[in-house]
């Protein structure tokens, strides 16, 4: 189970709204943390919820989170927008 803080339920309704627009379930889907935090960022703009909440929130409402060799994934989520399903986004 995934303790969310007082900062991470600040960012609820941002959230909420933003995953809707920006991601959708896809049961074969494997979608790495960074390409689903990139999405919703081009959706919401530069000012989206940081990337701990962010994870926190997925794990929260029931994705899971594998982690692998090459970086952490979520399991039956994919970006909306084709055009993300094809990128690699690296952490700067």
């Amino acid at each position: 189970m995934t303790q969310l803080t007082e900062a991470d339920r600040a960012h609820v309704a941002k959230f909420v709204a933003v995953v809707g627009e920006a991601l959708e379930d896809s049961p074969s889907a494997d979608a790495s943390l960074m390409l689903l935090f990139e999405a919703c960022k081009e959706v919401s703009g530069p000012s989206f919820i940081p990337l701990g909440t962010f994870d926190r929130l997925l794990r929260a409402t029931g994705y899971k989170r594998t982690e692998r060799r090459y970086g952490n994934r979520f399991i039956g989520l994919h970006p909306k927008d084709p055009a993300f399903r094809d990128r690699v986004f690296y952490r700067s």
